[in-house]
């Protein structure tokens, strides 16, 4: 059994909310907006990189692992689902109306528009206001019905399990490469499409936490650190979206067997603490409010660390106000 404590998916997700990040300001449609000093060939190493950080399939994998857990000691019910995903909410409301706030001041023309508009957004059903929220739905449909999903697993076996969502997402990649501009004026038909698109990596998690293959290894540092270099430069050096099947499961397990220094555990524990406030902020400042500064910091380093520090400091009062929230609520 693939043993991934608690501190260890933590310390996993402050690196994914780094890919995050990076993924968001190097991809292909901002490359263009940095000066680059390094390339690879021809191509900018940023956007040579960007293909190694596609986040979601870790954040998945890794819920799925940990809810797999909960599973086991009784814990997935859809009532504590119910209840996890009102936290989650709580959070995503909050930095909501900071930015909707900021936004009216800046653009008020823009922010926060018709009544219907707002709606859908704070539902997280249509995200307009914020385009790479588009994950909270569909995440939590799969949180809330956890439960039924690692039931199903249990019954039809790892094997089958993965075969079957395997092939599901295949056809769900294609669906939406081809015919994404239909879906994405359809979402009553897309949202659905999302949850089975998203099932494969979720259930990956699943599946590693019930694996009974031993893949803890006890394996010098430079060899599980070269293994991660060359899995990112294979990676990165292969265009299929279908990579990540591969790639994202053997770097979670790569990932919890390194033994970090203490400081930059630390440093990734702090950052994966704070990943889910993170991620939401983030496009807030770097796409929709602040672009321009963002980018007028040119050098690759610079913006990627503005934006890290400030989604950072910014989480910590989100994080503040959406506890005391949800505190007060428990007890009303």
């Amino acid at each position: 059994m693939l043993n991934i404590s608690k501190d260890n998916s933590t310390l996993i997700k402050g690196i994914v909310i780094m890919m995050m990040l990076f993924y968001h300001l190097f991809n292909p449609g901002h490359i263009d907006l940095c000066v680059h000093l390094l390339h690879v060939g021809d191509t900018p190493l940023a956007l040579w990189l960007y293909r190694a950080c596609g986040p979601i399939s870790f954040f998945l994998i890794l819920s799925g692992y940990g809810l797999a857990c909960q599973y086991e000691v009784g814990k997935t019910g859809f009532a504590y689902q119910l209840r996890r995903i009102l936290r989650l909410f709580l959070h995503y409301w909050v930095v909501l109306a900071f930015f909707l706030a900021i936004g009216h001041w800046i653009k008020p023309g823009l922010y926060p528009g018709s009544a219907g508009k707002l709606l859908l957004n704070l539902l997280a059903w249509d995200v307009s206001y914020n385009a790479e929220m588009w994950f909270l739905f569909p995440y939590s449909v799969l949180s809330l019905f956890s439960f039924y999903i690692i039931g199903c697993v249990e019954r039809i076996g790892n094997l089958w399990a993965l075969i079957i969502t395997i092939a599901i997402n295949v056809v769900t990649s294609y669906l939406i490469s081809r015919y994404g501009n239909f879906f994405y004026h359809n979402l009553g038909i897309y949202q659905p499409l999302l949850c089975f698109h998203l099932l494969q990596s979720f259930t990956m998690g699943v599946v590693l936490r019930r694996t009974s293959v031993t893949l803890n290894w006890n394996r010098p540092q430079w060899v599980i650190l070269a293994a991660i270099a060359a899995l990112v430069c294979i990676t990165c050096m292969t265009q299929y979206s279908v990579r990540y099947i591969i790639y994202v499961p053997l770097m979670v397990i790569l990932l919890s067997n390194v033994n970090w220094p203490v400081w930059l555990k630390a440093i990734l524990m702090e950052l994966g603490r704070k990943s889910m406030p993170i991620w939401m902020i983030h496009t807030w400042l770097a796409y929709y409010l602040f672009q321009e500064q963002v980018y007028a910091l040119k050098y690759v380093p610079l913006i990627f660390l503005a934006v890290l520090a400030a989604s950072y400091l910014l989480s910590i009062p989100v994080m503040w106000i959406a506890g005391h929230i949800n505190r007060w609520l428990v007890k009303s």
